[in-house]
């Protein structure tokens, strides 16, 4: 796909009306199947599973997202469980779950929510080890649910990663700037690179250089952070063994798994205010 195409998710939702017996194509698996709906108030925005246990799913966002009051809640559609294509399943859909926040860092524009009393689900994104920057001109990937209703991607290339204070936050931190300037309600979608790797966190874009505008998302380096300073990288790491688990399972059975300086930056979560969905 030409860089700046955008793409649709093979066989999910966005397909199955339709295109009922598109195959899944196993990248969508670590993007688009983990990529939700966060819901704040009159705020939304994209947000993606990065781990999950029977009991306990995280879910990584924007942190402006949720800055609003009221309950938080996740969207959960049929493609986020992989049973898009079953002819009846019980229950109404989208299924509406309350999570409550457990870390946030406004300095890196960062929150993560947790999701208890569930069965862990299928499918989860794959975090980018943190000294591991995409190097310039990297072809990225964006995921998420723009203005709050169009799950889709589209391609890019990264034009650098750049330290600054987001905001006036008062601390640098690292970003990766993109080439194309990311839609409303995308904040809080995972970038990932071409091995389906989450490099990346969409939060919103920014006039870096005079005349010209870019995509802004928090680096993986932020993310793990996070991670380390609120004690979660433990469910990060038992959500990866049980990944693996999955994969020598299905690979012994024969199956395949089913899994993919200072600025202001501008946010891009969506809202019920402006007729959304």
């Amino acid at each position: 796909m030409a860089a700046g195409q955008t793409k649709k998710p093979a066989g999910t939702a966005a397909h199955a009306k339709n295109r009922p017996h598109v195959p899944v194509v196993e990248s969508d698996n670590w993007t688009f199947r983990p990529t939700v709906l966060v819901r704040r108030g009159s705020s939304q925005g994209t947000g993606t599973i990065i781990a999950s246990l029977d009991g306990e799913t995280l879910v990584l966002t924007a942190a402006h997202v949720i800055r609003g009051h009221g309950p938080i809640s996740v969207e959960l559609h049929r493609y986020n469980l992989g049973i898009e294509h079953q002819p009846s399943v019980p229950g109404k859909w989208p299924r509406q779950v309350v999570v409550e926040p457990v870390a946030s860092d406004t300095f890196a524009d960062l929150a993560i929510l947790r999701l208890r009393d569930m069965v862990a689900l299928p499918f989860v994104a794959r975090l980018g080890p943190e000294d591991a920057e995409p190097a310039s001109n990297a072809g990225l990937t964006s995921v998420g649910i723009d203005l709050g209703s169009k799950l889709s991607s589209w391609n890019t290339q990264l034009v650098e990663v750049l330290w600054f204070e987001l905001n006036d936050s008062g601390t640098d931190r690292p970003f990766l700037v993109t080439a194309r300037i990311p839609e409303h309600g995308r904040s809080g979608g995972g970038l990932f690179d071409t091995n389906g790797t989450l490099v990346g966190v969409c939060v919103g874009h920014a006039e870096l250089v005079k005349g010209k505008r870019m995509g802004v998302f928090s680096s993986v380096e932020n993310v793990r952070q996070l991670l380390r300073g609120h004690e979660l990288t433990s469910v990060i790491e038992r959500s990866e063994a049980r990944q693996a688990r999955l994969a020598r399972n299905a690979d012994t059975s024969g199956r395949r798994l089913t899994r993919p300086s200072r600025s202001v930056v501008t946010p891009t979560e969506a809202t019920h205010e402006a007729g959304i969905p």
